[in-house]
């Protein structure tokens, strides 16, 4: 019996989610102001008297919501004639009705996104949270991010079937992720990138730019994201359909095979990089059923393997590595 009981432990202890923490002690609440609701219905007949109070209650959010859609500041003379033609646009009414239809409120968004920046603050205590807010821009933008700023673009997250995604001609595989089910993991995904950035040393062509640091560091940032959401679907997170998870981990030892076959890891080549890291119907090297971005997957399974190696390395201390040949090596990763 005491055999069997020690052999539960050890089983429990190996199989447990070490992603799974405690953070009912951490007292937060993201609140999230609707700037859409507030321009959209704005008094066009005292529109220069409305400009200051939108620019007094959303501060540098409408400093950066100008930029995006590319109408100027409020200094200018000509200003409010365009944020006017903004807002009277025909699109961009249908698109607001639309938006409000597919959210009329953000309960689901609010109470997904204080769970996760929980875990932030779990873990990561010192660093600050962004104050929240939701806008639509003419399909501009899906986030506005800066150091204390999160802005979520609802009108690129209307759904894969949105009429208006065809009428743009955005492709089947772009629709597919701009659905409601997105938008924490890409919350989160945005976020991380901004404070982990990735290495200046390695931006450019320079030989430290290549793909195995790409898909590492990718691999980082999904792990951040799967440490902040612990209970999401991991097709969610890396923006795959089920199916395209399934053949990512039914190939996983080929797609590994034919990086080192043919001396992909440490190609400088930024073609080479783009069709492996970034997004596309599938992944040009392997077959058309394979996901893109296939290689950003085994990145995530590389730094996996690296955190099941050494319980010790905590999140902060993964997040501030950037030595990825280090990490894989120290993974010994091999599919």
């Amino acid at each position: 019996m005491l055999l069997l009981f020690i052999a539960g432990l050890l089983l429990n202890g190996c199989t447990r989610n070490r992603l799974k923490v405690n953070i009912s002690r951490i007292h937060l609440e993201i609140e999230i102001l609707r700037f859409e609701q507030d321009l959209f219905n704005i008094d066009l007949m005292r529109i220069s008297d409305e400009i200051p109070e939108l620019k007094e209650k959303y501060g540098d959010f409408f400093t950066l919501f100008n930029h995006v859609i590319n109408i100027g500041q409020p200094d200018l003379s000509a200003y409010p004639e365009y944020l006017k033609a903004f807002i009277t646009d025909p699109v961009n009414n249908q698109v607001y009705d639309k938006t409000m239809k597919v959210y009329p409120d953000v309960d689901e968004i609010k109470e997904k996104l204080t769970n996760a920046f929980k875990h932030y603050r779990y873990y990561f205590p010192e660093k600050v949270t962004p104050d929240v807010y939701t806008f639509i821009s003419g399909f501009n933008n899906s986030l506005i991010i800066d150091s204390t700023i999160l802005g979520i673009g609802l009108d690129r997250y209307l759904g894969s079937d949105c009429l208006f995604y065809q009428r743009l001609g955005l492709t089947q595989y772009a629709r597919s992720v701009m659905i409601k089910e997105k938008i924490v993991s890409d919350c989160m995904y945005a976020w991380a990138s901004t404070e982990w950035k990735f290495e200046e040393e390695f931006q450019g062509m320079t030989p430290g730019n290549n793909v195995l640091n790409n898909m590492i560091y990718q691999g980082k940032l999904h792990y951040f994201v799967k440490a902040m959401m612990p209970g999401e679907k991991d097709e969610i997170i890396m923006g795959f359909s089920p199916e395209e998870l399934h053949w990512c981990e039914m190939n996983e030892q080929r797609i590994w095979e034919y990086l080192i076959e043919h001396k992909l890891l440490f190609s400088t080549d930024y073609m080479v990089i783009n069709k492996l890291i970034n997004a596309a119907p599938f992944t040009t090297y392997f077959t058309r059923e394979s996901p893109a971005r296939a290689a950003v997957w085994t990145g995530l399974q590389i730094v996996e393997k690296y955190m099941r190696n050494f319980p010790e390395v905590t999140l902060t201390d993964l997040m501030a590595d950037t030595d990825y040949k280090n990490i894989l090596s120290l993974s010994k990763y091999n599919p």
